[in-house]
């Protein structure tokens, strides 16, 4: 299904109108009744409103002419194809982030990052992980995905953010970013990752005992 401008799509109890479509973002109304055509103006990324769509249908010009605006059972779904789409994006820009840090540029790589940072959602979250473990990957990108992984998996991907500090440190880096990102979170939820903490710490053949105990350091 190919989006354009004037679409309106709806999704449970909510409709999505396509007002500007751009080559690099989607300014859209979102709307309560699309008949009276009042509603909120929003800006998203391509990926961002792609996403939003998920489970949405595409209303047909005779579907407006109903009081009710009914979604037909004959009416366009939203494609899994451009989620399919999506997730090969994110994916592509992930490699580009590894290779091109490894050959120093900045700049196309910083772009790289903030695409993918626009697009993630939870659903991602294996595939960061699965970037952040990469051979491929020098202290630079590693840091870089380290921050997608920790804002998507907070906490619940502490092991692996340890994991990824201790490579960083075995490479003798000081890893100053990812640090950052682990005292964020332990201070946003202390009780929590002093729990997960410890129980990483007690584990039988237990890693990171200095970054462990740095961390609890950071918690009141």
């Amino acid at each position: 299904m190919k989006l354009e401008q004037g679409q309106i799509w709806k999704k449970g109890d909510e409709y999505f109108r396509i007002v500007e479509w751009a080559r690099l973002s989607i300014e859209y109304k979102r709307m309560k009744d699309p008949l009276t055509k009042q509603g909120t103006l929003h800006k998203a990324t391509k990926k961002q409103f792609c996403r939003l769509l998920k489970g949405a249908v595409l209303l047909k010009p005779e579907d407006l002419q109903s009081s009710s605006v009914e979604a037909a059972s004959e009416e366009e779904e939203f494609s899994p194809e451009l989620e399919n789409a999506i997730t090969e994006s994110i994916a592509a820009d992930l490699r580009f982030i590894r290779q091109a840090s490894n050959e120093g540029e900045e700049d196309v790589v910083l772009e790289a990052f903030h695409r993918v940072k626009a697009a993630i959602c939870i659903d991602d979250l294996p595939l960061l992980l699965e970037a952040m473990k990469s051979p491929d990957n020098n202290f630079w990108s590693r840091e870089l995905i380290a921050e997608l992984v920790a804002e998507t998996g907070g906490l619940d991907c502490l092991e692996e953010l340890l994991d990824a500090l201790d490579a960083g440190f075995a490479e003798g880096h000081d890893n100053d970013g990812l640090q950052g990102f682990l005292t964020e979170l332990a201070e946003r939820e202390p009780e929590k990752c002093r729990s997960k903490l410890l129980e990483l710490k007690a584990r039988q053949n237990a890693k990171n005992h200095e970054s462990i105990d740095w961390l609890l350091t950071f918690i009141p």
